[in-house]
């Protein structure tokens, strides 16, 4: 039987086992009955089969005595031959006879019936023969005793077969029977295996979800599958316990939720920034945390014992703080904030920012909320406020760029200097105003001093929007987060052209001869000392050499000053041209020039340079409609052989000059310590 094929309902179940008790007990009624039926039948054929074997005997009994006397109305009883007949057809189709029920006897005993049938033919025969035989008694009444013995050894024969029977009939009773204890024992094991898997089962999984249930543990379920009054029941139980247990989930979530929501604020109460504030509606203060007492400056107890509000906020500010609240109250805004100012305990005005919203507290309607005190916050937006004004007004040019140079904002002298706009310049970093005239080098100088001291300070040659270039003086400073980083880089510059240009053109008038353009005697001496300077520090030896024109007074004379200026500056350019781009030629006044030749290697290399430049000089010059001819004296002094400081190194030089002057004209001379000789003589350089 299949499991689901059992009854669904525990009454179902009940009557199920009622049944198989029923089915079993009529069962065993029947197989018994059928049993002794089958007992009586083999017990009432062994009768039956008796009877005849006694039928025969009685019947030869009664004819030998009929024999013996004749006298004997009727020696054998017509009955008894029809009894043994009637016994006879019995057994072999079944009826009634003797007043007993047979069945008839089984088609194995068949031929047993045909022998005891011939047999009583035989012997029924011999009977009749004794009665009638004339013969002698001797003969008839052997015939009588042989056909006797021959149909009681077939009755015999028959009984035996018929014992045999029995005897099998018992033993197929005795299997019926075990068989019947073992059918009985299967059919009480089934009903205990439904009653225990289908009734007992279940009740213990619900006791025992019950005792778990008990005992608070609401997570039990049982597996019972739905269908009958225990798996209902089962579901049931389950249903519950799952419902019990998101009420405790959801009990332990308020309660998680309420100690949340209070920790929540007692943080929030105990933070040091904002007071937090509850006022009844009545408008005085219930609740106050030491922040909000701190502001206001009141214990914290008595603002927490029903302080009014219009001991806090005086005048026009308590109207308007009246009207926020009953705004709340009355149901016409659930939330708000507002700026107004407060006067605190000590009589000092303070400026609040404050928060507020409506909420039930014990049925009542309170106001709840935060206060800040913005007092510092509003000086700071006054303060930014005038800032904005100077940062919008100032002729100076302002730019803020992040940590790597791109600009975050300019001001409008920005634009008025530059030409760009903010919208030219924002997100983009400040090589938009490259002129090229800066190399890496600078700009990596300026970025090391940057991030070293975060300031810059110096010129900076860039380009206008339009193309035009011009000088800023630009000033970099560097504003950090409290973690050390980089906010923002400001820079504010100017433009410095024309000034630049204006240092430039005194600058040029103080270091350079008006006239010839060369560097001034002010400016040689300033090299002269940076080239003794270098020496000292390792650099390589440098030559100083005099020059003094001769005949330049003669051309001054006969032509005039303005061709004296011409052939001056045409020396010059002469030159020029005859040194090297690292050497100095400079005009110390009249007709005296002096060159530098720096990084001398060899002293008689200075020979060369000479030679040329007597040469150059040698040549003739147009000045205008005349052409003059003039040449020069030259004396040459190193340093720091012969002389260590400016005034020596130029009074040797002087003295190989006027030696070579000595020698008759464009001549050149290097020092010699012979020519201190000639230092009375040469007291201050002479003019050609």
């Amino acid at each position: 039987m299949r499991l689901d094929s059992l009854p669904r309902t525990v009454r179902q179940k009940a009557s199920l086992a009622f049944i198989l008790v029923v089915l079993l007990a009529i069962g065993n009624v029947s197989i018994v009955q059928f049993l002794l039926r089958e007992s009586d039948g083999v017990a009432a054929t062994l009768n039956v089969a008796g009877k005849m074997r006694m039928l025969g005997q009685r019947i030869g009994l009664e004819a030998l005595a009929a024999r013996r006397n004749p006298d004997m109305p009727d020696p054998v009883s017509a009955d008894l031959p029809a009894s043994f007949e009637a016994a006879h057809d019995a057994l072999r189709f079944g009826g009634r006879v003797f007043d007993l029920d047979i069945p008839p006897v089984p088609a194995a005993l068949a031929p047993e019936l045909r022998d005891i049938r011939q047999a009583w033919i035989r012997y029924r025969r011999v009977v009749d023969a004794l009665a009638d035989a004339s013969t002698g008694e001797r003969a008839a009444v052997a015939d009588l005793t042989r056909a006797g013995a021959d149909l009681l050894a077939r009755t015999e024969a028959l009984m035996d077969r018929l014992v045999v029977q029995a005897r099998e009939v018992q033993r197929r009773a005795l299997y019926s029977a075990y068989a019947l204890f073992a059918l009985d024992l299967l059919l009480l094991g089934l009903a205990g295996w439904v009653v225990s898997r289908r009734i007992l089962r279940p009740i213990h999984v619900l006791v025992r979800q019950c005792r778990a249930l008990a005992v608070g543990d609401h997570g039990a379920r049982s597996s019972l599958p739905p269908g009958d009054e225990l798996g209902e029941l089962g579901q049931a139980l389950n249903a519950s316990a799952a419902h019990i247990e998101q009420l405790l989930r959801d009990v332990e979530k308020e309660h998680a939720a309420l100690a949340d929501a209070q920790a929540m604020f007692n943080g929030l109460s105990a933070n040091t920034v904002a007071g937090i504030y509850m006022v009844d509606e009545a408008l005085r203060f219930t609740y106050a945390n030491a922040r909000m007492a701190d502001m206001l400056g009141y214990p914290r107890a008595a603002l927490a014992d029903g302080f009014p509000l219009e001991r806090v906020f005086v005048g026009p500010a308590y109207e308007t703080v009246r009207a926020q609240a009953l705004d709340r109250l009355e149901g016409r805004a659930t939330q708000t904030r507002y700026e107004c100012a407060a006067r605190r305990g000590d009589g000092d005005l303070i400026e609040l920012e404050i928060f507020g919203s409506l909420m039930s507290l014990h049925g009542r309607p309170t106001l709840i909320g935060i206060m800040f005190d913005i007092t510092e916050r509003k000086r700071a937006e006054a303060s930014a406020r005038r800032a904005a004004l100077v940062y919008a007004h100032t002729s100076e040019a302002m730019v803020v760029t992040d940590a790597d140079g791109v600009i975050q904002d300019v001001n409008p002298a920005f634009t008025a200097v530059t030409g760009y706009g903010p919208q030219d310049v924002l997100g983009r970093t400040m090589s938009v105003l490259s002129s090229g005239h800066h190399g890496k080098d600078f700009y990596r100088a300026m970025w090391a001093d940057l991030r070293t001291t975060g300031r810059w300070n110096g010129d900076i040659r860039n380009r206008r929007k339009s193309g035009e270039e011009y000088v800023e003086r630009l000033s970099i400073n560097t504003s950090y987060n409290k973690d050390g980083s980089v906010n923002c880089r400001i820079g504010l510059f100017s433009d410095v052209t024309e000034k630049r240009r204006r240092e430039a053109s005194i600058w040029h008038q103080a270091h350079y001869d008006h006239l010839t353009q060369l560097p001034n005697r002010q400016m040689f001496e300033e090299n002269l000392r940076r080239g003794i300077e270098h020496t000292r520090q390792g650099g390589l030896p440098f030559a100083l050499v005099f020059l003094d024109l001769d005949f330049f007074k003669d051309v001054n004379d006969s032509l005039g000053h303005e061709a004296g200026d011409r052939l001056l500056r045409l020396v010059a350019r002469r030159l020029g041209e005859c040194v090297r781009s690292s050497d100095l030629v400079a005009r110390l006044g009249g007709d005296e020039f002096t060159i530098l030749v720096r990084d001398i290697q060899n002293p008689d290399d200075i020979f060369p340079l000479a030679d040329k430049i007597l040469d150059s000089l040698s040549q003739p010059f147009a000045l205008g409609e005349h052409t003059v001819r003039i040449s020069a004296s030259m004396g040459a002094a190193f340093h720091p052989r012969d002389g260590d400081s400016d005034s020596e190194l130029l009074r040797a030089a002087d003295l190989a000059m006027y030696a070579a002057k000595e020698e008759g004209r464009n001549h050149f001379r290097v020092y010699s310590a012979a020519m201190r000789e000639l230092a009375p003589a040469r007291a201050q350089p002479q003019s050609g």
